[in-house]
């Protein structure tokens, strides 16, 4: 008994040491560029491990669509010529959790909605035929393994919003008529299975909907009205990994930043009074779990504001980050919800980067910025310890970024 408690506490210490000799330290190596051209819109988005990473952007003058992979955690870059020339920015990129499944979404010059896939780690691609319809705003979403992807858009012509889904790791797709109506600015998510599945736009009254799937996606339900929004609303939405806690962000008729959360895979929700003040582009991002949920916004004097709950999104507490003056602010989050990371365009025209290891409660600013650019992305594997930025500078340019720990000096354990 007397050898199990003595162990026992040697485990304690032992435990208690390595904590308290070793720190905490990130940074982002120098910023790597991509693209052999000019490019824009571009996208990022990594496995859970941060091992593969993998890119997309539009190339400026040819508009031909090129995608980039990275498979020694964003360290090196391989550039692959993917799709056709893309009419309208912003194509899409996502992965599963391991990085295997990779699908693309971009809309072509005769505005037809394409996807591609990767069954490789991103090495070769494979456009899929036919091409989905015509169409704006388009978005792609898969689940942890890669079987079930959606996608969604605004019908080109009817204006209605369109849904589809493959339920084989994206080689066939099938159309849902799902009666979401008109509308535009689609988002649309899923849990870690595939089976709930989240869409959010603003319909042609200016409303925001959100609608949801709990069957793969294969039917949806009729749109909830979560309230007004502004000319310029955005709508984001995001779950945890089970699809039980669900949360959309958007901008009102007021310009003022709303939030609701559903508690019961989105089946109903509730308005958050959270008065966040008035407010542009804003972004938000839960952990694994739903607990921790954080918010970020350029407000009306184009600070950048962030907001935090620790309460599965029932209350909120407006953080004071003393960020700056920033402009389409992003944020990312690990697993955990422990480490959070945000990105934005700052006040000189610079990518600026700022972090918590609190679970958002303080924020440091990362020092020194990325140098100059426009329009962020940020990703981060599930751990936290890997982060990949990306942004435009005329050329497309990356970074990795690491958290590392480090022996604290000077610390002497007394024998006596």
């Amino acid at each position: 008994m007397l050898r199990l408690i003595k162990s026992k506490y040697i485990i304690i210490l032992i435990t208690l040491i390595s904590t308290s000799l070793f720190a905490e330290n990130f940074n982002f190596l120098t910023p790597l560029d991509i693209s052999s051209a000019p490019g824009d819109s571009s996208q990022i988005t990594a496995d859970n491990s941060g091992r593969y990473v993998f890119a997309i952007w539009r190339e400026v003058g040819t508009n031909i669509i090129q995608v980039a992979r990275s498979a020694d955690f964003g360290q090196t870059w391989t550039t692959i010529v993917q799709g056709s020339a893309a009419v309208f920015p912003d194509p899409q990129i996502v992965t599963d959790s391991s990085g295997r499944y990779v699908f693309a979404i971009w809309i072509d010059v005769s505005g037809d909605i394409k996807v591609a896939r990767s069954a490789d780690f991103g090495q070769t691609w494979t456009t899929i035929v036919p091409n989905l319809g015509t169409g704006f705003f388009s978005q792609i979403v898969t689940d942890s393994s890669g079987r079930y992807v959606f996608a969604i858009w605004t019908d080109g012509i009817s204006n209605i919003m369109q849904v589809a889904r493959s339920a084989d790791f994206g080689q066939t797709w099938a159309t849902i008529v799902s009666n979401l109506g008109q509308g535009g600015f689609p988002q649309i998510v899923t849990d870690n299975s595939g089976r709930y599945a989240f869409a959010i736009w603003r319909d042609n009254s200016s409303d925001i909907q959100v609608a949801r799937s709990a069957n793969f996606g294969q039917t949806w339900s009729l749109p909830t009205d979560l309230g007004p929004s502004g000319v310029t609303a955005f709508p984001q939405i995001v779950t945890d990994s089970s699809g039980r806690y669900v949360f959309a962000i958007w901008r009102d008729n007021n310009d003022d930043i709303k939030v609701a959360r559903s508690a019961n895979f989105g089946q109903t929700w509730i308005a958050i009074v959270t008065n966040f003040g008035q407010g542009f582009f804003s972004q938000i991002v839960t952990d694994n779990s739903g607990k921790f949920v954080f918010a970020i916004w350029q407000d009306s004097s184009n600070d950048i504001q962030v907001a935090r709950s620790s309460d599965f999104g029932q209350t909120w507490i407006a953080i004071v980050t003393n960020l700056g003056i920033g402009f389409r602010p992003q944020i990312v989050t690990d697993r955990s919800g422990r480490y959070v990371f945000a990105i934005w365009n700052d006040g000189g025209a610079n990518i600026q980067t700022a972090r918590s290891d609190d679970f958002g409660q303080t924020w440091t600013t990362i020092v020194p910025n990325l140098g100059p650019g426009n329009l962020p992305q940020i990703v981060a594997d599930r751990s936290g310890r890997y982060v990949f930025p990306i942004w435009g500078n005329t050329e497309i340019y990356t970074s990795q970024g690491l958290r590392s720990f480090f022996p604290i000096t000077g610390f002497n354990i007394s024998r006596d």
